[in-house]
């Protein structure tokens, strides 16, 4: 399995990945901003698995990376990667389901949890997006909008 981390707190980080080197036998790339991660996902067309993801990346937060990744994979009516957000607050919860994260866990990430949720959010069959009121509408929209 081939893991992304994405994380700016180099200790959330570090925690996430040697809990998936050790625990869920896993190849883990490391990225240390969203830019990093597009850059990895969307122009050097590296494969992974699943994407965990600190929901705190600044500027714009992992969400909304989640987010624009989910609406390209619905655009191309492809799986978006299933992917498990790393999150500050509770309230978050509703933020992930609006990215499309599969999972949660709330910082600091319990690694022998977070090794089990990532095997298990591997293992899951995930479906090709097929509601098109969804991400893929919404930035349709917006590129209509802003022509």
């Amino acid at each position: 399995m081939r893991v992304l981390v994405v994380s700016e707190d180099v200790k959330e980080r570090l925690r996430a990945s040697s809990a998936l080197l050790l625990h869920a036998d896993a190849e883990v790339v490391e990225a240390t901003s969203a830019e990093e991660a597009r850059r990895l996902l969307l122009v050097d067309g590296e494969d992974f698995d699943v994407l965990v993801v600190d929901g705190d990346l600044q500027p714009r937060g992992g969400y909304a990376l989640l987010y624009d990744l989910r609406a390209r994979a619905e655009l191309a009516e492809l799986a978006a990667k299933p992917s498990l957000v790393m999150a500050s607050r509770p309230q978050d919860r509703w933020l992930a389901g609006w990215a499309g994260a599969n999972e949660m866990m709330l910082k600091p990430v319990d690694p022998f949890l977070l090794a089990k949720r990532v095997d298990a959010i591997a293992e899951e069959e995930l479906a090709s997006y097929g509601d098109h009121a969804s991400a893929a509408r919404q930035v349709a929209a917006a590129t209509r909008d802003h022509r």
